[in-house]
């Protein structure tokens, strides 16, 4: 096990001057560089190494920020994008490996405005500027409905990331019922004015070792609440005592068990040492379930997804099933019922169309609404990719693996939801 992140949450006053936002930031960044750096040695103390450290602020755009209003339109989406290119350099400075904050929370806008499209417009800009600058729409909550507007807008930027470096849509998501301070990225914002972190954690080693010292499903599932609890306890403490030297409130821990491409440290190698045959066949959803309701949920800091994760090309197992044609899209639509992420890192043919790209996203946002559970949804369109050809990226934290077969549109329906003038949809 290590810590995936240590990631704070602070506000930050976006579109003031540079010296004012630096003067605002700079006595605050150094504190959470001591910060991290207590905390990391703490970690080490046990033997538990950290892989990165990351900050995340409130949504860009807030109808409270008079501030959008007050210059011309296209002069302030070109000071966003300055300003992403300071801040990134400031955080940069401080050490942090990775910045994030969500566009807007679409999910609680009724009508997108002129900004609200233009501002969007502009995020795949906002990415392949900024390499370390991470982004997600929320567009979905089972209090207001989906944003159909805000959806086809995510369709259109995951598109248009895909090319020509098909690796930026790493950085992007769409996003429903997702809180603020969730620790893993790219769907983490956040609201307070005091700064706050919390963690996410690389465990699925840990899962599997727990899965092959037990002899039965339940032994299975009172062995990994025991885990779980003890590691909690475990964290928790330190994170505290850490906290109690900073003015910085902790938050919790995301007990999502996230993986890295090994084979002794994939979610998927877990699946299969619950006895199903391999992952993708019949008892998958069974096995997702066992794991996602292992994750204790009455504790006060077990934070965000806090549930089973399934990154395709971060997670070695599950990579290499997809290449085997063991399993599809819907399959993992099916297991996100059951999960705590919904579609990570999926790999996608690079033809595939907006409209096509809206649909998965609407089915993501649909089980979220449905089922009142936080899920987002990151896919990776490939150019030049077609259904079953081999994909593989020069990273340390993806494996090999082969384009994702997926239920093609056939026909051009011109009253369909995607071509129809509808912006919310809110089930009864």
């Amino acid at each position: 096990m290590r810590i995936r992140a240590i990631s704070i949450g602070q506000i930050i006053p976006f579109l003031l001057k540079n010296e004012s936002i630096l003067s605002f930031l700079q006595e605050k960044l150094e504190s959470f560089s001591k910060f991290n750096d207590m905390m990391i040695a703490s970690f080490e103390d046990i033997g538990i190494s950290v892989q990165s450290k990351r900050i995340f602020s409130q949504p860009l755009f807030a109808y409270d920020n008079k501030l959008f209003y007050e210059k011309n339109l296209k002069e302030t989406l070109v000071d966003i994008n300055n300003q992403l290119s300071f801040l990134q350099d400031i955080f940069k400075d401080y050490k942090f490996d990775y910045f994030a904050c969500c566009m807007m929370l679409a999910s609680s806008i009724q009508e997108l405005g002129i900004f609200e499209k233009l501002l969007l417009n502009e995020v795949p800009q906002f990415i392949k500027n900024h390499d370390i600058f991470f982004t997600s729409l929320p567009v979905a909550s089972t209090k207001n409905g989906i944003n159909i507007a805000a959806l086809k807008s995510g369709a259109k930027i995951i598109k248009e990331l895909s090319e020509p470096d098909p690796f930026k849509n790493l950085q992007f998501c769409i996003s429903a019922n997702v809180g603020p301070n969730i620790p893993f990225f790219p769907s983490a914002y956040h609201f307070s004015e005091k700064p706050a972190f919390s963690l996410a954690l690389e465990m699925a080693d840990e899962v599997i070792e727990v899965i092959e010292e037990s002899e039965t499903l339940k032994d299975a599932q009172l062995n990994l609440l025991a885990k779980f609890n003890e590691i909690y306890d475990n964290l928790t403490k330190m994170a505290e005592k850490v906290s109690r030297n900073f003015d910085i409130e902790f938050k919790g821990i995301d007990f999502s068990p996230a993986p890295y491409p090994m084979i002794d440290k994939s979610i998927g190698t877990a699946i299969e040492k619950l006895g199903v045959e391999y992952f993708g066949a019949n008892g998958t959803l069974t096995a997702v379930a066992l794991i996602k309701n292992s994750i204790p949920v009455d504790k006060e800091k077990v934070i965000g997804f806090s549930g089973f994760m399934q990154p395709v090309l971060e997670d070695f197992i599950l990579s290499k099933r997809l290449s085997e044609n063991k399993y599809n899209l819907d399959s993992l639509l099916l297991y996100s019922t059951m999960c705590g992420t919904g579609l990570d890192v999926v790999p996608l043919p690079g033809d595939i169309t907006e409209k096509e790209l809206f649909y998965i996203l609407l089915d993501i946002c649909t089980i979220s609404v449905r089922l009142n559970k936080p899920l987002t949804c990151r896919l990776m369109p490939i150019p030049g990719k077609n259904i079953g050809d081999d994909v593989e990226f020069d990273f340390e934290y993806f494996a090999p693996s082969k384009i994702i077969d997926f239920r093609r549109l056939v026909s051009e329906n011109k009253n369909d939801l995607f071509n129809r003038n509808e912006k919310y949809l809110k089930f009864l």
